[in-house]
């Protein structure tokens, strides 16, 4: 077995025992996996595990991982970006939106996160529409034709239900 695929193992091995909620495995999982050779390569491929749990832990370790400023690579980005689609709980669905703006995405790519990012901004969790708005200006600076999509939903956004989502599109409209 290559190194990176018994990466994979024991990344598979110890999100198995994530229950959704506490981070504290999560953490242990990084201290414990995140030099090893593949882990980044490990993580992309769980981020679109079928076992929610699984999906969501590999996304937050994503997160984690670019938040500590280590970056994916070109062919990496490309990975996670074609997975995208495959990516269906929600807690995954939200780690990935807020590690968009982490990314270096290729301005060619910006149009396949938007089209995965739209559904998300009338999902019924708040984080989620809140954190896809997000997601989406990141995709809109890269790609200038996405202006009109992320300008509409900022103004559908001004008026959601949600406080956190209202909150997000006031600090967007701050920013610009």
């Amino acid at each position: 077995m290559t190194p990176a695929g018994a990466t994979l193992d024991r990344l598979r091995a110890r999100l198995a025992d994530y229950d959704g909620r506490s981070v504290t495995i999560l953490g242990e999982t990084e201290a414990q996996l995140s030099n090893e050779d593949g882990y980044l390569d490990a993580l992309i491929a769980l981020c679109s595990a079928r076992e929610e749990h699984m999906a969501a832990g590999a996304t937050w370790l994503i997160k984690s991982a670019l938040e500590a400023k280590r970056e994916l690579t070109p062919k990496q980005v490309e990975t996670l970006i074609m997975r995208l689609p495959s990516v269906c709980g929600w807690a995954a669905q939200l780690h990935l939106c807020q590690s968009i703006g982490l990314l270096d995405i290729p301005a060619e790519q910006a149009g396949d996160i938007a089209a995965w990012i739209k559904p998300l901004l009338a999902h019924d969790r708040p984080f989620v529409r809140a954190w896809a708005l997000d997601a989406l200006s990141h995709v809109a600076a890269r790609d200038d034709g996405l202006a009109p999509s992320f300008e509409d939903a900022l103004g559908k956004a001004h008026d959601d239900e949600a406080a956190s989502v209202r909150a997000r599109a006031r600090n967007l409209a701050k920013s610009r």
